[in-house]
């Protein structure tokens, strides 16, 4: 190790964090994870603002490293339930980037989740939601009563509710195949009005729902399709992906990408070639 890194190793969070640097915090906490159980009194701090930057920092952080996040998971759990709705709301985002992968944490927490989706802040409510799709894609039984409430902010919700609940509601479904023939068609409309980088999970839906209910998936291809000559990156990679997960189950229903799926097989991404030529072969 050299000079230069132990000081930074050395450096006092507590102190960065009092001085609002929070971009030293993270970059802090990138190169030394085991560092990130030291943020547990800092999240405890009474300066909600603080609090809140904090929390996207940990969120983001934790993402990158989700088995040094584990200790900190406790303390992210109960801001929840926090008196200020922003510490809410960051609190929800932090949990939903950081903990959807770890079943016990997720299963403590989808309660208070769940009661974060009639939260007065839109924000909060929909943090919450996205929280409760990356928890449902890996454990869906955990996200399945969450449903009926999702499915009302995606009819009535605000833009920004909408689009957080049809991302959770197709990350959910991509794992729930019973319950795609009632969140399927609402997904598709959806994908009429939301922004493209909202649009992930309802692409994940897309493979799954092919795989079990082809007909109803068939004549939603072509919107399917004009996500590869998106200029997002990596809305063009989900599209690739639900391509070739409908490639595997019924691969009548893509051929008509075969040349869409030859011209991102040449691509300079390494992973969307891969995908696409992955999709290719099982035409």
């Amino acid at each position: 190790m050299t000079k230069g890194s132990e000081l930074t190793q050395r450096e006092d969070l507590a102190g960065l964090f009092a001085a609002a640097r929070f971009g030293e915090i993270e970059r802090l906490l990138h190169a030394h994870p085991g560092r990130l159980p030291e943020v547990v009194p800092l999240l405890r701090s009474t300066e909600s603002d603080a609090v809140c930057s904090l929390l996207q920092v940990v969120g983001r952080v934790g993402f990158d490293f989700p088995q040094e996040i584990l200790p900190v998971l406790p303390v992210i759990a109960s801001l929840l339930g926090h008196a200020d709705p922003y510490v809410r709301a960051d609190a929800a985002y932090a949990f939903g980037t950081a903990v959807f992968t770890h079943r016990e944490p997720a299963a403590a927490a989808v309660s208070q989740l769940r009661a974060l989706l009639d939260d007065g802040l839109l924000q909060a409510r929909a943090d919450a939601a996205r929280a409760l799709g990356n928890i449902g894609f890996y454990h869906p039984d955990l996200t399945r009563e969450a449903v009926p409430r999702l499915l009302a902010l995606l009819d009535d919700g605000d833009d920004e509710e909408r689009e957080a609940a049809a991302h959770a509601l197709g990350k959910i479904g991509a794992n729930s195949p019973e319950l795609l023939p009632v969140i399927f068609p609402r997904l598709v409309r959806e994908l009429e009005k939301t922004h493209e980088a909202s649009c992930s999970g309802i692409l994940l839906a897309f493979g799954s729902a092919g795989a079990h209910f082809p007909e109803m998936v068939r004549e939603h291809i072509p919107k399917l399709m004009k996500f590869l000559r998106s200029e997002n990156p990596d809305i063009v990679r989900y599209a690739v992906l639900a391509l070739g997960n409908l490639a595997t189950s019924t691969p009548d229903l893509v051929r008509v990408a075969r040349p869409e799926l030859e011209r991102l097989a040449k691509s300079t991404d390494m992973d969307l070639a891969a995908n696409s030529q992955m999709a290719l072969s099982l035409l």
